[in-house]
């Protein structure tokens, strides 16, 4: 690629940021901005990567080339009025992406659920079979410095959200489909415009030498896969996939499993973990890696993804654990790992839900999947691009009163400075505290240990 000067718009994003390093690694001048300060911030501007904080039209130089912009950017944004009054080019991230990825073998992960882990796991695989991919990951990883990987090799492997149907930017080869559930309804009318859009997304495939790799127990996936005229590779628990995990076992703190005769464990607990690893295997065997290969990276390597079952620490005897979860099937399949891995301790969860519209559409999902929960506490709802009738149409009490009627245990007590209150009270020794959701639930959850190694 020529070299350019890109300014990125919501550089702070964890998308955004693994974006800036790669084009800076390649030569290109790279500036941005975000509404907020972000961790990486300082070790992006020692690099050399002009980041402010603030948007405003003076933080667009003379001599940008090209504006890239996340998409949870507002069409008023000063900078991108600026970008086109100077009739810059302005560029979603994965339009860019995409265009990197028509120069590679083009791995794409999509779907609802398990999209950074499958990436993840791909890395990790291609890495240790010496294939020096480059990688775009859509969270912090624990085995990787960073969400990026920058090499050499032939692959590009990019994790691909639906939300704004910015996953129908990319130029996959291989074109990885999780699973499908409804989700970002504040921009999909429904479950079946998203299926649309997966199925658009499958088609992008070539049909020359491309392959599609999914969920095959998924419904909706396969749904939307009968209608697509392209090599198809399914994986799963059921008899009927391609690539099938048997003989599923619990002990001694580990998920065991079966595939193809190779007995394997995963250091992170849960039956989602392991379809994911299923995704993972399928694509390292396209690309004629070997299985001895695969093994050793998922039982020996893998450790996992930040903000998916870490822990933050124990004190005093209790347990604190952490996850990103914030859709009802995400939440679900997180408690029943956390049961399966815990046991009978109790489990006590803070939740803060991400968004009034998908706490409103998804009630009654939410409802029904804290069930393995011993006691739920929920936060105040966390506002992204919600409107003024989301906003009034639920509420964190209305949640917990759902989650009540269907047999939980819920309770809202107030904001997060009354959660502590209540949370310190309530604890006791061989607890399980789980921090959940897509809001500030984590940074609450290592406060609140600090705060008690502390007292």
């Amino acid at each position: 690629m020529k070299k350019k000067h890109y300014h990125l718009l919501g550089i702070g994003g964890v998308g955004m940021q693994g974006l800036a390093e790669l084009l800076h690694t390649q030569g290109h001048k790279v500036s941005g901005s975000d509404m907020r300060e972000f961790d990486a911030m300082h070790q992006m501007r020692f690099k050399g990567i002009d980041v402010q904080i603030g948007h405003s039209a003076k933080h667009l130089a003379k001599d940008v080339d090209e504006v890239i912009m996340s998409v949870a950017i507002p069409k008023n944004n000063p900078e991108l009025k600026a970008a086109e009054a100077r009739k810059l080019p302005v560029r979603r991230r994965l339009e860019l992406v995409g265009e990197l990825m028509s120069k590679k073998i083009g791995i794409a992960i999509s779907g609802t659920h398990g999209k950074t882990t499958t990436t993840k796991m791909v890395t990790m695989i291609l890495q240790a079979a010496g294939h020096n991919p480059t990688a775009l990951i859509g969270a912090e990883v624990k085995n990787l410095s960073a969400n990026v990987a920058i090499g050499d090799g032939p692959e590009m492997v990019v994790e691909g959200c639906e939300y704004g149907r910015s996953f129908l930017d990319l130029k996959p080869k291989i074109a990885v489909i999780t699973n499908i559930e409804a989700d970002h309804l504040d921009y999909y009318k429904d479950l079946e415009e998203i299926k649309a859009a997966f199925r658009e997304f499958a088609l992008s495939v070539p049909k020359k030498d491309g392959i599609i790799i999914a969920n095959g127990d998924d419904r909706n996936v396969r749904e939307v896969l009968a209608q697509v005229d392209r090599k198809k590779v399914f994986v799963g628990f059921a008899k009927d996939n391609d690539l099938q995990a048997t003989n599923l076992e619990f002990k001694e703190g580990r998920l065991y499993f079966s595939v193809n005769g190779e007995r394997l464990h995963l250091q992170v607990p849960g039956r989602h973990n392991v379809a994911d690893a299923l995704l993972a295997w399928a694509v390292a065997r396209h690309l004629k890696i070997c299985d001895a290969t695969v093994k050793h990276v998922l039982q020996d390597e893998f450790r996992g993804v930040e903000r998916r079952f870490q822990l933050l620490g124990t004190v005093k005897g209790m347990t604190f654990m952490d996850d990103y979860a914030h859709h009802p099937t995400e939440i679900k399949a997180t408690l029943e790992g956390m049961r399966e891995y815990f046991g009978k301790r109790r489990l006590v969860v803070v939740f803060h839900p991400h968004q009034f519209s998908r706490t409103r559409l998804l009630l009654n999902d939410f409802a029904t999947s804290f069930g393995q929960a011993d006691l739920v506490v929920v936060a105040p709802i966390y506002a992204v691009r919600d409107s003024e009738a989301d906003k009034k149409a639920v509420s964190a009490e209305g949640l917990v009163e759902v989650i009540n009627r269907a047999g939980g245990r819920a309770k809202f007590v107030g904001d997060f400075d009354k959660i502590k209150q209540y949370v310190v009270k309530e604890l006791k020794p061989g607890d399980v505290l789980l921090t959940l959701g897509a809001g500030r639930a984590n940074v609450f959850g290592d406060e609140l240990l600090k705060y008690l190694r502390d007292k």
